[in-house]
This record gives structure tokens, sequence and C-alpha cells, in this order.
């Protein structure tokens, strides 16, 4: 954030013109952009303790390295293949078929229930204005 105001500042000032106030103006610019700099000095030097801090508690440590964290698509490839051939996996995908057979079943049920439905009242309403005239 620092660092975002000293180039808005830097993109603001103007050079002195002259005057007393352009004078002071620039020297007011200048100053802010001084402390916002010494600033984000300190912060940095805090950064740099903080990484070296860090670098002491983890020197006995063992680290992985990145790349092997990263799955690569032969391994991934190879671990779906291992996934579907898996008793349990077939039948999951079973009866995940079944459960979707059911369902279709069931929409077209209820689909057939709406459309008699519509009819009959379809029929009322036709025989009420009907009656009416």
């Amino acid at each position: 954030m620092l660092s975002k105001e000293v180039f808005q500042t830097l993109k603001a000032i103007q050079p002195p013109n002259g005057t007393a106030q352009g004078a002071n103006t620039s020297n007011e610019k200048k100053g802010k952009v001084q402390e916002h700099l010494k600033t984000i000095r300190l912060l940095f030097k805090r950064l740099r303790l903080i990484y070296e801090k860090c670098n002491e508690n983890c020197q006995g440590m063992e680290y992985t390295h990145i790349e092997s964290l990263i799955p690569l698509k032969e391994e991934w490839d190879m671990k779906s293949d291992e996934k579907k051939t898996s008793e349990s996996y077939r039948l999951v995908c079973e009866e995940n078929k079944e459960v979707m057979e059911q369902v279709v079943q069931k929409n077209k049920h209820l689909k057939e229930i709406i459309d008699h439905l519509r009819r009959i009242i379809w029929e009322i309403n036709t025989m009420l204005t009907m009656r009416r005239s």
C-alpha cells in the first residue's frame, strides 16, 4: 500500500514554479515521499529479520522437493486407472446407473400425472364456461 502511495505522490509532483506556494507544495510532497520510503525501508528490515529467524528455525528440517508435490499427467492417469478397476468403484458406478434410471422413470411418471391433471383441469374449466353461457 505504501509503494502505491509513493508512486501516486511521485506522479502528482510538479517542479517548483518559482512561487513560495509552489516551493512549499513541492517540499511537502518531497517530505511525504521520504517518509513513505523510510517506512518501507523499516518494513523491509523487519521482513529480513523474520526471514532470517525462519531460516534459523527450519535449518534441521528435511525438505521435500517441490517437483515431487506436483502430480504428473502419467501418474494421474495411472491412479485413475487403478481407481476404475477397483471393485468398489464398479459397484458404485452400477448403483449410480440404477439410481439414475429410477429417477428418469419417476420423472416420466410425474410428467404423465401432471399432463393428466392438466387435461382434467382443462375439461373442468371448459364445462364451467359452457354452463355460464
